[in-house]
């Protein structure tokens, strides 16, 4: 039974079993019941205006069980369509083509059928959390997060970088510092052996390290520049290494 809801003494015409008579009823302002409709009717009417809501609202006076009740709100949902809510002092049912699952709000209604109208209609009305603004919300701060997150691991991997390129800058410079001593000591003895060829290949090996020592001066700028220099300061002390050994007695 709904606590506080006053059984209703109208005319015969208004029980559940009469669905001609109470559509007839509904036709001029969406409510069927007896006595006084106004307050029901100015609920209706206010729904439609601010919620775009077509509500039929049918009181009866007693009703057998809520099943009665809902066969009731089926039947002039299928005539009337829109949203159709059905007080009885024992019961309460809707139904709805516009919104799914509505006997989720009739449950705990108030007594006052002007008041369990109302509640009844702010219910099904409530837009709830704005899930779609939270949604967007959410979906920036994770990519902001992931953003950040990106940012920041560039970050540390060009810090990174620049430090490992740096002590290969630093490795290099003092590998074509070792050799300074070698190359001058080739220098002079390949002017003693008075060998055109070995002098060619000293002129070239001479030319080569006074590039290489420019270019180490500076850390290189990238990986592939640093695997670029690499490769040329091996091969010019593998051939220092062999002018070496061929300018020797």
């Amino acid at each position: 039974m709904m606590p506080g809801r006053t059984p209703l003494h109208g005319v015969l015409y208004l029980q559940p079993q009469n669905t001609d008579a109470i559509l007839d009823d509904l036709a001029d302002n969406g409510v069927a019941a007896p006595g006084d409709q106004s307050e029901l009717a100015a609920v209706v009417e206010s729904a439609a205006a601010e919620h775009d809501l077509a509500l039929s609202v049918v009181v009866v006076p007693q009703a057998d069980g809520q099943a009665e009740l809902i066969e009731l709100a089926n039947a002039v949902r299928s005539e009337r369509g829109g949203t159709v809510l059905v007080l009885s002092p024992e019961y309460t049912a809707a139904a709805s083509d516009t919104y799914g699952n509505v006997d989720q709000f009739v449950d705990g209604l108030p007594g006052s059928d002007v008041q369990a109208t109302e509640q009844f209609v702010g219910e099904l009305t409530d837009p709830g959390p704005p899930w779609l603004g939270i949604g967007i919300v959410a979906v920036l701060l994770v990519a902001l997060v992931a953003g950040g997150g990106r940012w920041w691991e560039l970050r540390r991997r060009r810090r990174r970088d620049a430090a490992a390129l740096a002590a290969e800058g630093e490795r290099l410079r003092a590998e074509v510092a070792e050799m300074a001593d070698e190359v001058l000591s080739i220098e002079s003895r390949t002017a003693l052996l008075e060998d055109a060829g070995l002098g060619t290949e000293y002129s070239t090996v001479a030319v080569e390290y006074r590039d290489v020592v420019h270019e180490v001066e500076q850390d290189p700028r990238d990986r592939r520049a640093a695997n670029t220099l690499a490769t040329r300061v091996r091969a010019l002390h593998d051939r220092v290494q062999a002018l070496d050994l061929a300018t020797r007695p």
